[in-house]
């Protein structure tokens, strides 16, 4: 065995005996489940990214980062779909909803632009759909008077299209839905143009979580054992939770991680085969909960 294949052993030897990922969690955030909450557009101008999209907790006047809270969609919100909305899915199918009308029991979500310089924008701003990580589809959608109007759909693929439109000064509630129970991870994207320019403000992307209740019990962690250079090939078994899914990665750095393999753990060990560096650079291997 050469040099790189060694050191390409003792990297992910090293790296994945105590490696344990999991998906969104929620555990150190604070949970908003029953408040009027908007996520608000913030202008600060001057800073790396001069737009922002936060959580405001308007019943007791506090901003959040989306890093640190979850947007709790309560049992509640539960409701089975009813013939004529083929969009959202089968007739009698579960479907969690926060409404666009207060419901003392859930949480009470809008999107604001309140707060932001009058004259300051081209009207109006951009509030983007750009991703979705969960188990199931996000909705966001209103009622008119011609019946249903679709603001962000991930069931039919995720565009342009996908997004809402709020007025400097205004803010909107609107019907958020879900199609299963667990934790979503939903992406936003924020832009607007200043007066006069000729090129768009764009927020970082913005991730908020949304725990749809109740949540699943999450699979036993997996763990990668008899690691092995075979050929042009890192080869090892997958030990998890029968039945549950999990996801093979690989890094060159620790840093950025890319998706490999989705696997279905089996009561006894999976056996894979990861095809391995080119010697120059180590690789890095986990698993992780998709």
């Amino acid at each position: 065995m050469n040099r790189a294949a060694r050191l390409f052993v003792v990297v992910v030897i090293g790296l994945v005996a105590g490696l344990r990922v999991a998906s969104a969690s929620v555990g150190d955030r604070v949970p908003l489940s029953r408040e009027h909450v908007d996520l608000r557009i913030i202008y600060a101008p001057g800073t790396t990214n001069e737009l922002y999209l936060i959580a405001r907790d308007e019943d007791h006047a506090t901003n959040y980062a989306s890093t640190n809270v979850v947007l709790v969609v309560g049992a509640a919100a539960e409701v089975e779909l009813p013939e004529g909305f083929p969009e959202f899915g089968e007739p009698g199918a579960p479907f969690w909803i926060l409404p666009a009308t207060q419901d003392p029991q859930l949480l009470y979500l809008g999107v604001s632009a309140e707060g932001l310089p009058r004259n300051t924008f081209e009207e109006p701003l951009a509030v983007q759909l750009v991703d979705v990580r969960a188990p199931g589809w996000f909705f966001l959608y209103q009622f008119d008077q011609s019946g249903l109007v679709m603001k962000m759909d991930s069931r039919n693929g995720i565009g342009p299209e996908d997004a809402t439109y709020p007025i400097v000064g205004s803010h909107e509630h609107l019907n958020w839905g879900f199609s299963s129970n667990g934790l979503y991870e939903v992406t936003f994207r924020v832009e607007g143009r200043l007066r006069g320019a000729t090129t768009n403000l764009a927020a970082a992307d913005t991730t908020f979580v949304f725990a749809v209740e109740p949540l699943p019990t999450p699979p036993a962690p997996a763990t990668l054992t008899e690691v092995k250079v075979t050929g042009d090939f890192l080869t090892c078994d997958l030990i998890g939770e029968s039945g549950v899914k999990y996801r093979i990665q690989t890094s060159p750095n620790l840093e950025s991680w890319a998706d490999g393999a989705e696997i279905t753990a089996e009561a006894t060990p999976v056996r894979l085969a990861v095809p391995g560096s080119d010697g120059t650079a180590p690789l890095f291997l986990r698993v992780v909960s998709p």
